[in-house]
């Protein structure tokens, strides 16, 4: 393998080609090596940069064994400037320790295996006094070292499945998250309710909400809640006492996202930094959010809005983050399905304008600015073959939303 430049200032993207290109064979290689597993081949199903903190790729493997019995794996490559706990095989790429799993067993998601486990799964239901029933799974998300979320479904002989979620979360999170969820509802949020915590395991099982998202009606072109609804639902996050409340301005600060878009689109590096800088002056209200609102997390029944999802990073916030990150959302449905662009774009503008009573329109024009930097990463994330085209029409959309706010 090539060697790294251990005098850069950020390591970690030295790494991403290394995990992304023909040398993650190596590593994959030399980690199913030691289980007495052949590499028959891989690709790559997502790529996750927390800048200056870790970076994870997702793969899917085709193994063989010594007999010739081939199968996949979902294999997780992963570099952390903090230290990673044992059990994860270790490859040396060019000096630098890459740690690498299988899925479920995330060292920092220790109620993963359980969380994907049925029988395990079921034992944890009956501690949480959940009616009996066969337990079938589906995971629903997975970000390396960060979360997971699994769809439980327990069916029972002549009745409809009950539909829960188990969240799976590292440290003390799941606690914290549970009592969130309680404060919002106590404001009046349509949040899941909590069926029970595990928080040994870093577990939290909630119940499963009514309606479709957002994002799905306004794609299928049906009825959507009017605009005035949405900035309901932020007036209600505002009004909530939350004690236990995450961290959402940190979080949105859209700095972080230049040196992965720079590394991407090297030619647009001062641009980038042009438009974070102006994205990060954002000011107006600072109250309690949501902290990641978009048009996937609202379930909506017609023109209602009916739950309010991912409420993680919920605690003390710029509205107008919010707001734009709704807004830029809302977008980028017109993008992904070309077919309703301009019924998106006027949705869009709508919730904008109801947003104004509220916001300074140049401070949310920065918090939309910000959310497009933040989009602008999830085409290569996510592999998308045309991703570098969508990346930069998203740097111009933030472009276009900080020129806005001048």
């Amino acid at each position: 393998m090539a060697d790294l430049d251990a005098a850069s200032s950020d390591p970690l993207e030295l790494v991403r080609p290394h995990l992304t290109g023909p040398d993650a064979a190596e590593v994959l290689g030399a980690a199913l090596g030691a289980a007495d597993l052949r590499l028959d081949g891989w690709r790559v199903d997502s790529v996750h940069h927390r800048v200056g903190r870790s970076l994870s790729v997702l793969y899917t493997a085709r193994v063989g064994t010594l007999d010739g019995a081939g199968h996949d794996l979902a294999l997780v490559a992963h570099v952390d400037r903090q230290p990673v706990p044992t059990g994860p095989v270790e490859v040396r790429v060019a000096g630098v320790a890459v740690s690498v799993w299988r899925f479920p067993d995330d060292p920092f998601l220790p109620g993963l295996p359980s969380a994907t486990s049925a029988s395990r799964v079921r034992e944890l239901l009956d501690r949480l006094e959940v009616p009996p029933g066969d337990v079938g799974l589906e995971v629903r998300a997975y970000r390396p070292s960060r979360r997971a979320v699994i769809e439980v479904a327990v069916h029972t002989p002549g009745a409809a499945a009950r539909v829960l979620y188990l969240k799976v979360m590292a440290g003390a999170r799941a606690s914290r998250l549970a009592t969130v969820h309680g404060e919002l509802a106590a404001a009046g949020v349509p949040v899941p309710g909590v069926v029970g915590v595990a928080p040994d395991q870093g577990l939290l099982a909630i119940r499963a909400l009514a309606g479709t998202t957002l994002r799905s009606a306004l794609a299928g072109d049906q009825v959507v809640p009017p605009a005035d609804a949405l900035v309901a639902v932020s007036e209600r996050f505002a009004a909530a006492n939350l004690t236990a409340g995450a961290d959402p301005a940190r979080f949105a600060d859209p700095t972080r996202h230049v040196t992965v878009l720079a590394a991407l689109c090297p030619d647009r590096r001062d641009e980038l930094e042009v438009t974070a800088a102006i994205a990060r002056a954002v000011g107006g209200p600072r109250v309690p959010v949501h902290g990641d609102l978009h048009e996937a997390q609202l379930l909506v029944e017609g023109p209602a809005l009916v739950g309010v999802l991912d409420v993680d990073g919920a605690g003390e916030g710029w509205l107008a983050n919010d707001a734009g990150s709704l807004v830029a959302h809302l977008e980028a449905v017109g993008e992904v399905w070309p077919q309703v662009d301009a019924r998106a774009r006027r949705y869009a503008a709508e919730v904008a304008e109801a947003y104004a009573r509220l916001l300074d329109p140049r401070d949310l024009a920065r918090g939309a600015a910000a959310a497009w930097l933040g989009l602008a990463t999830g085409p290569y994330r996510v592999q998308d073959v045309a991703w570098e085209r969508f990346t930069r029409t998203r740097i111009d959309r933030a472009a276009a939303w900080a020129a806005r706010a001048r």
